[in-house]
């Protein structure tokens, strides 16, 4: 099979625009959690959320197009337009050139798609009739849209997927990429996690099964993974971009070469619509399946890591039973970011292929008091230089669906 690398990258969440902004808050253990102001919260039991308050959607489409497209889509091509051009694949018109077109493809992820669309639309349809919809509704809504918009915006023709897995769509979005790629199906693929449900009935949502933390006087102490008094995730809104390379094709045409896509894993818990399977044991399971593929040592996880009681315990109990005494160095940048639902998996690999670069491994924040049950170096509140050489990013999702990306140091 061929060898698959990265040759660009691109991210937004609500600690940044781009990937260099956010990933130097990201090390400095600042934090994106604040009081949500897209929506009056009254009434609400969660009021907290990493909210993206200086995102601008006419700075990445024409204004006659942004009511087209709900936010996750908007998002998602802040983060592509960045990781494209990153790759030095866009001609002077912003488009791939017509000769790679149609080996070039797109495989995106989300974990729930336009809700606030939805939301809107179906109040609309309540209050004043069906006739009152917004035409551009489904189209503005659908996950698979985030290819559809975007292989029209740099003229895209390969294969164009959707991940549509929860909180693992985004690293799933990477491992279909990689298969496509690696089966010769395509040379490039642009692989997208985005996601934006920080709305009303996301946030109730979410709130009424109680998996948020309800930490609404403090925002920025709110999102505590591994720490003995974590309470619940905060949702967070972003998006995530990487390009695909075959490596025979990057290395020909001089591309700068961030890593190695070396292993992916997959699982399923068949246990439980929310909760994890028993001692983690389905995330083991997609572990173990990416170090078989990799044949590697891993320096660095970028962990699920969400800040609920299970998630942590689990994931902890799963790494300890996959690494046994040769545990990597462990983080979550959720505490930072939000749990970004279906985009959190592809922004987090970002995440980790440039604490790689950089030789920084992002802090675990608002670690305070240690959880005896969760007893790894989660690298607690400051970020440490280290050189990595391989990185492990994890991504578990409801329904039980799992997802593991290996990516190393070409």
């Amino acid at each position: 099979m061929r060898r698959v690398v990265v040759t660009g990258l691109g991210m937004v969440n609500s600690l940044g625009l781009n990937r260099r902004d956010s990933f130097k808050s990201i090390a400095e253990g600042q934090c994106g959690i604040k009081r949500i102001t897209s929506f009056d919260t009254s009434g609400f039991p969660v009021q907290i959320a990493a909210e993206i308050t200086n995102f601008d959607p006419n700075e990445v489409m024409n204004p006659k197009e942004v009511k087209k497209a709900d936010r996750f889509i908007q998002l998602a091509l802040k983060a592509t337009q960045e990781a494209m051009q990153d790759s030095g694949l866009l001609n002077s018109e912003g488009k791939c050139d017509e000769n790679i077109a149609d080996r070039f493809g797109v495989s995106s992820g989300a974990g729930i798609g336009g809700l606030g669309n939805i939301e809107k639309n179906s109040i609309t349809c309540f209050e004043k009739g069906p006739r009152r919809i917004n035409p551009f509704f489904i189209p503005s809504a659908l996950v698979n849209m985030l290819g559809g918009f975007t292989s029209i915006e740099f003229g895209i023709k390969g294969p164009n997927l959707a991940s549509v897995t929860a909180c693992a769509a985004g690293t799933h979005a990477i491992i279909e990429a990689g298969k496509t790629i690696m089966l010769n199906g395509a040379d490039r693929m642009l692989v997208i996690g985005a996601e934006s449900a920080i709305c009303p009935v996301g946030i109730g949502g979410f709130a009424a099964m109680k998996a948020l933390s309800d930490r609404n006087d403090d925002p920025q102490r709110a999102s505590r993974p591994f720490d003995k008094n974590r309470d619940g995730f905060v949702m967070g809104e972003g998006a995530g971009a990487l390009v695909l390379e075959d490596y025979e094709s990057a290395k020909a045409r001089g591309a700068k070469i961030y890593a190695e896509l070396v292993g992916f894993g997959e699982s399923g818990d068949a246990n439980h619509i929310t909760t994890p399977a028993p001692a983690g044991e389905g995330a083991a399971r997609a572990m173990k399946a990416a170090l078989s593929m990799a044949q590697v040592e891993v320096d660095y996880i970028n962990a699920h890591g969400t800040s609920t009681a299970y998630n942590d315990l689990y994931e902890t109990m799963a790494i300890k039973q996959v690494f046994g005494s040769n545990i990597p160095l462990i983080s979550s940048t959720k505490g930072q970011i939000g749990h970004c639902l279906g985009a959190a998996g592809a922004l987090e690999a970002v995440i980790s292929i440039m604490a790689m670069e950089e030789g920084v491994l992002p802090p675990t924040i608002n670690q305070e008091e240690k959880d005896p049950e969760c007893d790894l170096d989660y690298i607690p509140n400051v970020a440490r230089e280290k050189k990595a050489n391989v990185v492990m990013s994890n991504s578990f999702g409801f329904g039980g669906t799992n997802g593991v990306v290996i990516f190393k140091k070409v």
